[in-house]
């Protein structure tokens, strides 16, 4: 079609109700997204009980039950209108968050896409208003205690749209008991209880931290964690750090939560991967949960529809603020320094770190030595080298990181969060960080085809066209390592994976189960997916080491791009530069 045969369309104001909606798709996308804002105004309100219940994966039902502060008649008439809110009133306070919940988009999204009752009172008055679509139906005096419940019914059937990119039942089902259990174990003070079709599924009753996250994550032996504690300039780290021996094969149990939110952040996960790098092999994480205290106005949760990420002003102290932490408290576990936690309610064990005196090297080297570890000596790829006594030196003596001596190139530091800056062989070069982490995990997943069988099988069902996507996807999926066996109708195990796949597996399912021709197609979707959730994000902070593996192995790529074919890097020469500068005419 030409310019001239284009017609013009002229701009409008999309009508309430439609722009409405499609607010409401930013912030409540699946049942999980409706249970984590309910759950986000339930512990605001200073509740000391809370329950949630699920009916037919949180499509047919969600309730949330608490015993807070309740409503006014005058707020909840207000509480589900567009931007309403209780915790913020300026634009500074914006900036200095110190609640779950904020913008005041929750409730008035979640009305527009269901069919919502809301009772809720305080010490003096009770009231009920029933909401459908957006539309308020009823409001009225209620008789009820103190608190709130929230019913939620007929989830997105406003937006039938939507309904067709939901997953069954179980599946759902499965994501709103991860929400809650993520959310439960920031809050151990309060008592949490979590039902499926009537039917009480998880009890959480108020506890210490490492009960809580015990209790939660069955998986997580309480006896083998340890509280660890630590501060710095404007934050306070609580570290739940299991021995080297709770491992995965998989990121499952590597938790972050700032200010009691679970966040994806990079820089923290990075460092409890390499405080443990010394006492676990290659593919194999650790379990802990790190829970940081940041002073509100370090911190802008604002960039995230859900929340999920954070900008933190002072991220690299507070990385190397957890490495510290951990690195002592693995170095006394090793040496049979730290006394296992008792059962009952025994919060842990905290200590401080140990006298340089008592530093020992990961081969047992004598008090007064550690072992010089290069730069190069962990890839954050590969496996474990080990050391022989040609790697003691007095620990006093122990030089520092020096990249330019490691490498063939000059590692200058990392700009908008995103770039490192190399210098080799007279040029310059900026590293998109995230895209050449991608790839190079992509390289690592596309040359491991060994099928590995799972410790726990991964169970997942299939609609009618999943289903048949999984058959006939059948041969592309075996020459790929991965093993999938049926267990019943539309029902399936995911039994055996490469080892580089661990920690991919919903990514896995997700292509699995749609339909790619060609064995390429398949593969280079399951590959980019997972390469691209576990590389290094945008803003992530990054140590020298880490940066410096990452721009060797990008330099030693074949193909210089991402899996979604944006450059690794750009260059700039010497004389580019200088004639950029003025220097060369």
């Amino acid at each position: 079609m030409s310019q001239e045969d284009t017609p013009r369309r002229a701009v409008k104001v999309l009508k309430g109700p439609v722009a409405r909606r499609i607010a409401a798709g930013e912030v409540i996308d699946r049942p999980a997204s409706v249970v984590r804002e309910l759950l986000d105004n339930a512990i605001d309100a200073g509740s000391t009980e809370i329950s949630v219940y699920i009916e037919e994966g949180g499509v047919g039902r969600i309730r949330v039950v608490d015993n807070g502060c309740g409503m006014t008649q005058e707020d909840l008439q207000l509480c589900c209108l567009p931007h309403a809110t209780s915790k913020i009133e300026t634009e500074d306070d914006l900036y200095r968050v110190t609640t779950l919940g904020f913008r005041g988009e929750a409730l008035s999204s979640i009305v527009t896409v269901a069919r919502v009752e809301i009772t809720s009172g305080t010490s003096e008055a009770a009231c009920k208003i029933v909401i459908h679509g957006g539309e308020q139906l009823s409001f009225a005096p209620y008789r009820g205690n103190q608190g709130t419940i929230i019913d939620v019914a007929d989830l997105f059937y406003a937006i039938p749209a939507r309904r067709r990119f939901m997953k069954t039942a179980s599946a759902e089902t499965a994501q709103c008991r991860t929400t809650f259990l993520e959310k439960a174990a920031a809050f151990p003070g309060i008592s949490f209880k979590f039902f499926t079709d009537g039917t009480l599924k998880v009890f959480l009753p108020a506890a210490d931290l490492l009960s809580r996250i015990s209790t939660a994550y069955s998986e997580v032996d309480k006896r083998m964690l340890y509280l660890q504690t630590g501060s710095g300039d404007g934050f306070q780290l609580s570290i739940a750090a299991a021995a080297p021996e709770l491992s995965r094969r998989d990121r499952k149990y590597i938790h972050i939560y700032v200010n009691r939110r679970r966040i994806w952040e990079y820089a923290l996960i990075q460092g409890v991967e390499y405080s443990y790098r010394n006492y676990l092999p290659g593919g194999v994480f650790p379990s802990c949960f790190v829970f940081a205290e940041i002073d509100p106005d370090r911190v802008d949760f604002n960039i995230h529809p859900a929340k999920k990420e954070a900008k933190i002003k002072n991220i690299a102290e507070v990385r190397r603020r957890v490495t510290d932490i951990l690195d002592s408290f693995l170095r006394q576990l090793r040496h049979g320094c730290v006394t296992p936690p008792s059962g009952g309610m025994n919060a842990g064990c905290v200590y401080e770190p140990l006298p340089q005196s008592l530093v020992f090297a990961d081969n047992a080297a004598p008090p007064g030595y550690q072992t010089r570890l290069p730069a190069y000596a962990k890839a954050p790829y590969g496996g474990m080298r080990s050391y022989g006594p040609q790697d003691l030196v007095l620990a006093e003596a122990a030089p520092s990181f020096t990249p330019e001596t490691k490498y063939d190139f000059i590692y200058r530091g990392q700009v908008f969060g995103l770039f490192l800056i190399a210098e080799k062989a007279g040029n310059l070069y900026l590293v998109d960080q995230h895209a050449a982490h991608e790839r190079i995990i992509y390289e690592e997943l596309a040359g491991d085809t060994l099928a590995q069988p799972l410790l726990i099988p991964y169970e997942f069902e299939t609609d009618e066209e999943e289903d048949a996507a999984v058959q006939n996807n059948a041969a592309q999926i075996a020459g790929l390592g991965i093993e999938v066996i049926r267990r019943g109708a539309r029902k399936w195990v995911l039994a055996a994976l490469p080892e580089s796949y661990r920690g991919g597996e919903e990514d896995i399912i997700q292509a699995i189960t749609t339909r790619y021709g060609a064995a390429d197609s398949l593969k280079k979707k399951i590959f980019a997916d997972i390469a691209c959730k576990k590389a290094i994000k945008d803003g992530g902070a990054i140590d020298p080491l880490a940066a410096c593996e990452i721009i060797r192995a990008a330099f030693a790529l074949e193909n210089p791009r991402c899996p979604h074919g944006r450059p690794l890097w750009f260059e700039i020469s010497r004389e580019d530069l200088m004639r950029k500068v003025g220097r060369l005419v």
